[in-house]
């Protein structure tokens, strides 16, 4: 096994794989195309294995993630963000490479501002909110949707591509059923804004984009484009929405055991708020907890440990909290492993990862 000196984020390449090609699939087989989501990963190597399943667009979630892939040579990239006029003259750095853009807005004065700036063409979601809260314009505005639709086919530079919703409240849901349902309220919500545009709506793209719903649901019928990002690495969310098994997560966090306390069962590890962020779960006695711990082995890691949970963070610190049995079983100086909460926010504190074979494979945020 690889030598462990500090926190280390472990990738299990070929369960990665595994997951890339499982959403791949599912795309093919209900006629709809993967445009995957990469702010999870952030990698221009692990972007290169998407390339084995035919993926040629991506989606990113901010302008300089946009950069980043664009030099890396992917030429048609999604920032799925409400667009920051600010940044325009980046926008035509990369549309001056040839690298085509699709934006999202939600409002009159963006488009205006594109408009009046860019140097080249771009195309346009109206990003919608379907119920979720966050941002988008709600689907039951269809004045609002006319007013931006029509403002951006009258632009020199914008052209309308499509609707775009990301169901971020089936990350809250209770059950598969519950996302399944909130998936079919979503396509029924978003074909009616697209009907509502015709005749000019008929051409229009619809894209959804979450993990949940995009690996659960296989009633797609009306769905043009998915842009999932998370089922790359999948997490222990992914895991308590029964959306994933234990075996599918790619990535663990190698911790180093440097301190226990008897009288608490308590195990501290170098590994805090910092290497994990502060995402958290509620366990059935509805107690928070940070991390599960599994045993880390030569071909990856065990199932999760019973009687042991990362149940306090810190900067640095990492508290585990265990039965006495497991306790007991533990030393200073051992390296345990601890599956995320939110990978794609463990990713992005972390900046890079290690490899199964000890190759690091570098972030966005490794440069």
């Amino acid at each position: 096994m690889i030598a462990i000196t500090r926190p280390t984020l472990l990738l299990n390449e070929k369960q990665c794989k595994i997951n890339i090609q499982r959403m791949a699939d599912k795309a093919k087989r209900l006629n709809v195309q993967l445009v995957p989501h990469f702010k999870t990963h952030q990698s221009s190597e692990i972007g290169e294995w998407f390339k084995a399943h035919g993926i040629e667009n991506i989606t990113v979630s901010s302008v300089k993630m946009a950069e980043f892939f664009a030099r890396s040579g992917w030429s048609n990239i999604t920032v799925a963000f409400p667009f920051n006029m600010h940044e325009i003259p980046a926008v035509n750095r990369m549309l001056n490479q040839n690298v085509k853009l699709t934006l999202f807005v939600v409002n009159t004065g963006v488009i205006d501002r594109l408009n009046e700036e860019l140097e080249a063409p771009v195309n346009l979601f109206i990003e919608m909110d379907a119920g979720y809260g966050r941002s988008g314009v709600s689907t039951k505005d269809i004045a609002k949707v006319k007013e931006l639709a029509a403002l951006i086919e009258a632009g020199s530079m914008t052209s309308l591509y499509g609707l775009y919703c990301h169901p971020g409240n089936t990350y809250h849901a209770h059950s598969v059923e519950e996302i399944k349902n909130i998936w079919a309220g979503v396509i029924q919500e978003m074909l009616a804004v697209k009907t509502a545009l015709e005749p000019d709506g008929a051409s229009l793209k619809i894209r959804v984009g979450d993990t949940p719903g995009c690996a659960m649901v296989e009633e797609m019928e009306g769905v043009d484009e998915i842009g999932p990002g998370n089922f790359v690495f999948y997490d222990l969310v992914m895991n308590y929405l029964d959306v994933c098994t234990e075996s599918d997560i790619a990535v663990a966090m190698a911790c180093p055991v440097v301190a226990k306390n008897e009288g608490r069962n308590e195990i501290i590890i170098h590994g805090g708020a910092v290497h994990f962020s502060k995402d958290h779960l509620f366990d059935e006695n509805e107690e928070r907890f940070f991390g599960e711990v599994v045993v880390l082995e030569e071909e990856g890691w065990s199932p999760i440990l019973g009687g042991i949970k990362l149940v306090s963070l810190s900067q640095e610190h990492g508290v585990l909290r265990a039965t006495p049995e497991v306790f007991e079983a533990i030393e200073v100086g051992d390296i345990l492993g601890v599956l995320p909460i939110h990978s794609c926010l463990t990713a992005n504190l972390m900046k890079s990862y290690t490899t199964l074979n000890g190759q690091e494979i570098k972030h966005l945020e490794s440069f």
